[in-house]
């Protein structure tokens, strides 16, 4: 069964989310999207869910304030406040997380897997340092390095930044951040500043420590699609700098995107046979999996 969901923030903003119930209360998969994605244009995560739902593993994909570039959500007073991608502060993932981290408890689940997708990584990540417990396992789909890769790409770096220091904070800035993404002078900063909370895969950086990731002890699934960015493609630097995780598998997912175009598939099977050998089969000690590198 498919259903749609909605959930109020502790700042009172309204949220969606998509349940893919398994009719099992064993585990729930808790799906954090991208940067301006939604349910509606993440097939693979539609694909998953149906497919992890029919598996004996419900899905939920829960929506963040950062759903689309700009959005309309509602407060519990019927207002709207404007939201988006353009206008998201980076530390609010915290309550849109933590809404459907309760949800999920009241609808008698045993087990959570944190699966973020893009930038719902960094946010997923930044929940497990601070709620680690709330969590069973957590999957890393394509984990980006945030500020390392703006700075590597957008050609306007130093410009936009200077706009966004001078100008007001809601304020659009002028230029489109890697000539696609429209974003305000309060989110840029909040998303391109070194050593700030947003910054917990600095793969490119490159630090001897990678704080919030070196501290998670829970197991890890971490993948990327082959023919995405360089810097996605790191993954056993990503595992190397999991310090404190004992059971660490990684997959680099051939002749696919950044959106798994074509392994669908191939993807939900890998996730499904990650989850049921350490949550649902009981072989938690099993540290060689076949998805293993």
């Amino acid at each position: 069964m498919i259903d749609l969901l909605y959930e109020y923030t502790d700042d009172n903003l309204m949220l969606q989310g998509t349940y893919f119930d398994s009719n099992k209360k064993d585990i729930c998969i808790l799906f954090v999207h991208g940067q301006a994605q939604s349910i509606l244009e993440n097939e693979f995560a539609y694909k998953w869910g149906k497919y992890f739902s029919s598996n004996g593993i419900s899905f939920l994909y829960g929506h963040n304030r950062g759903y689309d570039f700009i959005n309309c959500m509602f407060d519990r007073n019927g207002n709207f406040v404007y939201n988006g991608a353009t206008f998201e502060l980076f530390e609010d993932s915290l309550k849109d997380i933590q809404v459907w981290v309760n949800k999920i408890r009241k609808l008698g689940y045993k087990k959570i897997i944190l699966l973020g997708h893009s930038f719902g990584c960094n946010k997923a990540l930044y929940y497990l340092s601070k709620y680690q417990n709330d969590i069973d396992g957590v999957i890393f789909a394509s984990a980006p390095d945030m500020v390392g890769i703006t700075k590597l790409e957008e050609a306007n770096f130093d410009e936009l930044y200077n706009e966004s220091i001078d100008c007001s904070e809601n304020k659009i800035l002028s230029k489109l951040v890697c000539g696609t993404d429209y974003i305000s002078a309060k989110t840029f900063i909040n998303q391109t500043t070194e050593n700030t909370p947003i910054d917990n895969f600095p793969l490119e950086r490159n630090p001897e420590t990678f704080e919030q990731l070196s501290k998670i002890s829970i197991p890890i699934l971490s993948f990327c699609g082959s023919d995405e960015y360089p810097t996605y493609l790191k993954q056993e630097l990503l595992k190397e700098k999991a310090t404190s995780c004992n059971d660490y598998s990684f997959k680099i997912v051939e002749n696919t995107n950044h959106f798994y175009v074509n392994k669908e598939d191939e993807v939900s099977e890998m996730i499904k046979q990650w989850v049921s050998e350490r949550f649902l089969l009981n072989k938690v000690d099993s540290h060689e999996m076949r998805i293993r590198n």
